[in-house]
């Protein structure tokens, strides 16, 4: 019985070990197959690594591109604001040499005093004196081309007109397109022809005196400070006597 006890034991102890060992075999057959042998889990680990850098590498490829890209736009962009620039200053500077070609050069003045009348004017260098008025009145100057014309000229108020008799007269006569009296003086303007006529009058008890500048209408623009130039500079201040 003893033995046959023992022989049990001995048998039981046998087969827990075989299956120890078994398990063993199994779990570890479990382990190598996971992780692998040594250089299997070498080689995953480079895999992993390249698969880590493949994509840092792909991600780094994105941003570059995009920072390219972004580059390129900014570039465009600039070069088109440039170029846009660049035309507008080209356009103006050929904006302003066409106006600074049909503007008319700087015109030196000539300041003339009437010994008789005692009136004076400015009156632009590129005229000359073609005609004395009989009498010391005044004179007739004329462009070389002839096209543009200043008469200046006084007379006694023989008729004993006044202001508002002569300036009612002149705007009959003419059709004028601008015209404004004030005090002892008018100014009318108005085309004749081909020509713009500028005239001014002062009129005073004893004297009259006058001053007509003619020039052509298509060259308006050209003699509107010529003839602010002219306005402005005459002078009469001795028109309540006569001469």
């Amino acid at each position: 019985m003893k033995n046959s006890l023992k022989l049990r034991i001995s048998i039981s102890a046998v087969i827990f070990l075989v299956v120890i060992i078994v398990g063993y075999k199994i779990v570890e057959t479990q382990v190598r197959n996971t992780i692998g042998t040594p250089e299997q889990v070498a080689d995953n680990r480079i895999m992993d690594a390249k698969k880590v850098a493949d994509k840092k590498l792909a991600d780094a490829k994105i941003v570059a591109d995009k920072v390219v890209a972004n580059a390129k736009v900014t570039e465009t962009k600039k070069l088109a604001v440039a170029k846009t620039l660049a035309a507008k200053k080209l356009a103006d500077a050929d904006a302003d040499a066409d106006s600074n070609s049909e503007q008319p050069k700087e015109l030196g003045y000539t300041n003339y005093v009437n010994n008789r009348y005692l009136y004076s004017i400015m009156y632009p260098n590129n005229l000359k004196v073609v005609d004395d008025h009989a009498n010391g009145q005044g004179n007739m100057l004329k462009s070389d081309d002839q096209k543009v014309s200043l008469q200046i000229y006084g007379t006694n108020n023989t008729a004993n007109d006044n202001i508002n008799s002569i300036y009612s007269k002149a705007i009959k006569s003419t059709k004028m397109y601008y015209k404004v009296k004030s005090g002892n003086w008018f100014v009318i303007s108005y085309v004749e022809g081909d020509k713009i006529i500028y005239q001014k009058k002062v009129v005073g008890k004893g004297s009259i005196n006058t001053f007509i500048f003619k020039f052509p209408a298509n060259e308006k623009d050209k003699y509107t400070k010529v003839v602010e130039k002219l306005e402005k500079s005459f002078k009469a201040p001795s028109t309540d006597i006569s001469h």
